[in-house]
């Protein structure tokens, strides 16, 4: 099975989670449309998470993961791992289950021009430069530029070698910065953030319950198949769908701050600066984590964008 990095201490989550509200939105230069070919929609026992795809931060692990949601490889499947302060695994979980499914290169980062980049405005612990690009939290150093592991983001689990990613995918739970450039980061949830953390917390199987799925004969397969079911229950894929393949009429529609906008400085400006609160009696310096302040998003009327 994949892994991901190891379990540190736990993390409290700042900040609000992706914006969300009904109807029409006006339309306006402030906020762009989701593609309907880069929405993924996840209806999990706990609720529906929305997922916008990073296709051109990873195009090899956004096909591939399109491909997967489509075979509905993922509908009746768990997310297996799920770890307090760390992750939300989901997938096939065994390596034996994997091998019809190509193994991906490592797009971790990328060589791409500053411009489109709206830098954070304080420094980073572990990034050059610290910001956003197109909604998605990244890092830069001169011109390599990585997507970030936030709460939130969607990344590729893998084997201890870097080109070794495939169809198991991971959502931290809280920060994990020292993943970045180290597991490719294909996307980020824009809703449902709190239905992710409202997954029973387990952990995988470990190597020694692998032989009683494969090795034991159909019999105990089977058995250990339903005992696997049995626990995870509360973690299940019931559905997994692009938008593009859904009725247009109805198909969910997604709307993402423009990053850089004027309305997205002011909402850091905001969320960095306490000198005005008459509460706050030692004003903090204004500094402004990266992955504290996701990126909203909201959900607008089905149809194309106006």
């Amino acid at each position: 099975m994949r892994w991901i990095g190891v379990v540190g201490a736990a993390w409290t989550l700042m900040g609000c989670a992706m914006a969300q509200t009904g109807g029409v939105s006006a339309q306006d230069a402030n906020w762009r449309r989701v593609e309907p070919e880069n929405l993924v929609i996840l209806e999990t026992t706990t609720g529906p998470v929305a997922i916008e795809l990073a296709a051109d931060a990873a195009p090899a692990h956004v096909a591939e993961f399109r491909q997967a949601v489509r075979s509905g490889v993922y509908v009746g499947e768990y997310f297996y791992r799920v770890v307090e302060g760390h992750v939300a695994q989901a997938g096939l979980e065994f390596e034996q289950r994997l091998g019809d499914w190509p193994l991906l290169p490592l797009e971790a980062e990328r060589t791409v021009p500053a411009e489109g980049f709206a830098p954070q405005g304080n420094a980073d612990l572990f990034a050059e430069t610290a910001g956003h690009r197109d909604g998605f939290a990244a890092g830069r150093e001169a011109e390599q530029e990585w997507l970030m592991n936030c709460p939130g983001a969607l990344g590729m689990a893998r084997d201890a070698a870097p080109d070794t990613a495939s169809i198991e995918f991971f959502i931290p739970l809280a920060p994990r910065r020292y993943l970045d450039r180290n597991y490719t980061v294909f996307g980020r949830v824009i809703d449902g953030i709190d239905n992710v953390h409202r997954l029973k917390r387990v952990d995988p199987v470990d190597e020694g319950g692998i032989p009683e799925f494969f090795d034991k004969g159909e019999d105990a397969a089977k058995a250990a198949f339903a005992a696997r079911a049995d626990r995870l229950a509360s973690n299940e894929i019931l559905k997994a769908s692009l938008a593009a393949d859904l009725p247009e009429a109805s198909r969910p529609a997604y709307e993402v701050m423009v990053t850089p906008s004027a309305e997205w400085e002011a909402l850091k400006q905001s969320k960095r600066d306490y000198s005005g609160i008459p509460a706050v009696v030692h004003v903090p310096p204004k500094v402004l984590d990266v992955c504290s302040l996701p990126v909203p998003a909201r959900r607008v009327a089905a149809g194309p964008a106006q």
